[in-house]
């Protein structure tokens, strides 16, 4: 009985460590920067420059398939699959289109790299383009992300928008900041195009 009581107390103990080390790694990686420009009860207005993606289209389909289809054709471009050989930092957070003609999902390139620095990708599945700035509305939840929880957070934050009389765009992006084996500390965001 010790024993397997010591057993668990290790794995436990090896579990704990792993999550701490991965939030400190998730804590680091460069995130995009935006402003904050009105705060309510709820959500948030935000403003994001123009940024430089590399992005894959995606045909319309659960969350979860084109969140896999969708980092392994990006993640592999970054990881050195271009015409450089070139490995590109990792930055927070991906962004998936998840609206119904236009579902895609993007990697936002380094800050400090310009559309000349970037290699072009490997395969015809990605490509390197400029994200224009926005105005967005935005609402935050934790934990793993699926289809109804991206549904439930989009109707939340349209009607939060309705009843601040905001006008906004009726299609969403969705944000996640968390490698899929982080199991704690998670952030996701559901955002909005909004028209003011």
């Amino acid at each position: 009985m010790k024993y397997i009581i010591l057993i668990a107390l290790i794995l436990v103990t090896t579990v704990v460590l792993a999550e701490i080390i991965i939030t400190k790694d998730t804590e680091e990686t460069d995130s995009i920067k935006y402003k904050t420009i009105a705060e309510f009860d709820g959500f948030e207005i935000r403003e994001y420059p123009e940024y430089l993606v590399a992005s894959t289209s995606l045909k319309k389909d659960s969350y979860s398939n084109n969140s896999r289809k969708g980092f392994k054709r990006v993640a592999s471009y970054i990881f050195g699959g271009n015409s450089a050989n070139m490995q590109i930092s990792m930055t927070s957070p991906v962004q998936m289109d998840m609206s119904d003609s236009n579902s895609s999902m993007s990697f936002f390139m380094p800050a400090d790299m310009t559309l000349d620095q970037l290699p072009q990708p490997n395969g015809n599945d990605v490509e390197i383009k400029t994200e224009p700035a926005k105005k967005v509305a935005v609402i935050q939840f934790s934990g793993w992300a699926s289809d109804k929880k991206l549904e439930e957070k989009f109707q939340e934050l349209k009607s939060l928008l309705t009843k601040e009389n905001i006008d906004f765009e009726d299609s969403y992006y969705y944000l996640g900041y968390n490698p899929p084996y982080q199991l704690v500390n998670r952030r996701n965001e559901i955002i909005i195009k909004i028209n003011r």
